[in-house]
């Protein structure tokens, strides 16, 4: 069940609320103890001063320092408490979000997350996970308003045009945080497709098995670790120049800054020299002043970065759109005849026809062979049925409906497949055929070979979960892969290229064994090699994206030239096939 969801953008208080109400309810009390403390360190020293201007008792000063020494430590253990439970239940929500980012990826159609686009929006996405931290910019914020408050209080008691002048310096600091932040928004998507091209290097480097044998046996490690290095290359001139106009524009803010102090602390002397303050006001005035300043800059900042990551949880709202408008998705027909009817299709961001004007109808329990040579458009004819994409023209249907205004939950579970690139998970043997949805409890038939493994069917494929895991060899994988497809028991069953790994033998009994499963289904079998043409009712050729013929196998090797020289070809491969 994928988790609706509405915009996080909307507002982070209403996605935390959603997701982890308690995050909140131990956060704020952090606004009041670290306002206060602030507010403390201002006003207790002009306090103290004043004592000793006065010459007071040392049992009077002392009361006041121990006063102030426990408000301290209560302040500290208060706010302590509640930041540590906030951090546990922060931790919770990153989790929350990591697991809804990944329900959401997973409801994606094909269509979206195949190239690059998709992978750059997702890195910049995965930033998501950080609305905790920008929940912390936005406690920051409130922490300083509440001291801005205070300190403009005191100081306003003092001179109103103290507050004017630093009111001209947080104003210029705006600018040079409103010119930052658009500046970081024009790079966002340059970044994240050095990431995307960063860790890609990283990960092949390092965690690809079958790149590290690639790199080995073809002596590539010092050619492509100068790849590495160009990347990074290229990585860290694009950071020194940010980071030249960050430090920049940081001296100007310090300058800036440096000459308020000047001003202040000179009409702030002039006030004392003329009598009208006393040392205890000076050190609570000039410390205020100062504090405000470094506040107001701060809380400025802080905006420009609270603004930087809401920018991650719009692209997370765009990423994962939800289409709720379709609300009236229709059931699966009893017929289960599957018409393509006039269908072309070119894939996104390409003006080129990878299949042209399909045609065919394949009846309710026909055994139908799509063959043909790479690149002809076999696969791609396998992805538009499994609904992986909407044709460019035309259309397909099942029982006379058009498969994509039918529910997609309840067309996925009337088709089994097994890809040209499978995947097995690195489960058991007995989760990958069951997917977890029912209980196996004895190897099927057609599994043989599992009986082999050390733990049968609860042997692990792989060493990510268990280190006594099995590695499969590519036919071993292949076969679990169609026991996955055969167990789920579907109407229409499809096998893309399902035996590239097997020899011309196996091949030959996994197809007899599957067309005698498959007596009563609907099934489909996509090949370049011709083992399944000659027990298949009817045969389809697919030439440069087109049908050229689409007949049983003896009026194909009559009728179709390409498809008689394809079989003479391969033909010693499969001589004692029936």
């Amino acid at each position: 069940m994928i988790i609706s969801m509405k915009k996080l953008s909307s507002g982070i208080l209403s996605a935390l609320a959603k997701y982890e109400p308690l995050y909140l309810v131990f956060s704020f009390p952090h606004l009041i103890a670290a306002s206060s403390l602030t507010l403390a360190g201002v006003y207790f020293p002009k306090v103290f001063i004043g004592q000793l201007e006065r010459s007071e008792s040392f049992h009077k000063i002392a009361v006041s320092i121990v006063t102030y020494i426990l408000l301290l430590i209560a302040l500290k253990c208060f706010d302590a408490f509640f930041v540590y439970k906030a951090d546990v239940y922060r931790e919770r929500f990153k989790k929350n979000i990591r697991c809804l980012a990944g329900e959401l990826t997973m409801a994606q159609p094909l269509s979206e997350i195949e190239g690059t686009g998709f992978a750059d929006k997702l890195t910049m996405s995965g930033k998501v996970t950080q609305l905790t931290d920008a929940f912390a910019v936005f406690l920051n914020i409130a922490t300083d308003l509440i001291t801005i408050a205070g300190l403009s209080f005191m100081i306003s008691l003092l001179d109103f045009a103290f507050l004017l002048t630093i009111a001209v310096v947080v104003g210029m600091k705006l600018i040079f945080v409103c010119l930052t932040q658009r500046y970081q928004k024009k790079r966002r998507l340059l970044y994240a497709a050095n990431d995307r091209i960063g860790n890609y290097l990283d990960s092949t480097a390092y965690t690809s098995p079958g790149a590290a044998k690639e790199l080995r046996i073809n002596s590539l490690g010092g050619w492509y670790m100068d790849k590495i290095k160009g990347f990074r290359e290229r990585m860290l001139t694009l950071q020194y120049g940010d980071f030249n106009r960050y430090a920049a524009i940081n001296v100007l803010s310090g300058l800036i800054l440096a000459l308020q102090s000047l001003v202040i602390l000179i009409s702030l002397a002039a006030h004392l020299k003329a009598g009208v303050i006393g040392i205890a006001d000076f050190t609570m005035y000039f410390t205020a002043v100062t504090t405000l300043t470094l506040k107001l800059s701060s809380i400025i900042t802080l905006i420009g970065e609270y603004n930087s990551k809401k920018i991650s949880l719009k692209d997370f709202d765009e990423l994962f759109h939800s289409d709720e408008s379709d609300t009236t998705r229709k059931g699966v027909p009893e017929n289960r005849e599957i018409v393509f009817e006039n269908v072309w299709f070119a894939y996104p961001g390409s003006d080129k026809y990878v299949l042209r004007n399909i045609n065919i109808t394949i009846k309710s329990g026909e055994k139908l062979s799509v063959v043909g040579m790479n690149g002809a458009g076999k696969s791609t004819f396998i992805k538009l049925l499994c609904r992986f994409y909407k044709p460019t023209r035309g259309r397909i249907t099942l029982g006379g409906v058009d498969i994509s205004e039918i529910d997609e939950t309840e067309y996925n579970q009337i088709i089994a497949a097994v890809f040209q690139d499978f995947q097995n998970l690195p489960f058991t043997v007995r989760e990958n055929i069951t997917l977890g949805k029912d209980v196996l409890t004895e190897i099927p038939e057609s599994g043989e070979w599992i009986g082999a493994l050390p733990d049968g069917l609860d042997t692990y494929v792989g060493r990510v979960y268990e280190a006594s895991g099995v590695e499969l060899s590519g036919g071993e994988g292949q076969k679990l892969a169609i026991l996955r497809a055969i167990h789920k028991n579907t109407p229409i069953l499809i096998l893309d290229e399902p035996t590239a790994s097997l020899d011309p033998i196996a091949e030959s009994e996994i197809y007899d064994r599957y067309f005698e499963i498959a007596k009563n289904k609907t099934t489909i079998f996509v090949s370049h090699r011709l083992a399944s043409s000659t027990i298949a009712d009817r045969i389809a050729v697919f030439s440069q994206g087109e049908i050229i013929g689409c007949d049983t196998h003896d009026e194909l090797l009559v009728n179709c030239p390409m498809y008689a020289e394809m079989f003479r070809l391969q033909k010693h491969g499969y001589s004692d096939l029936r």
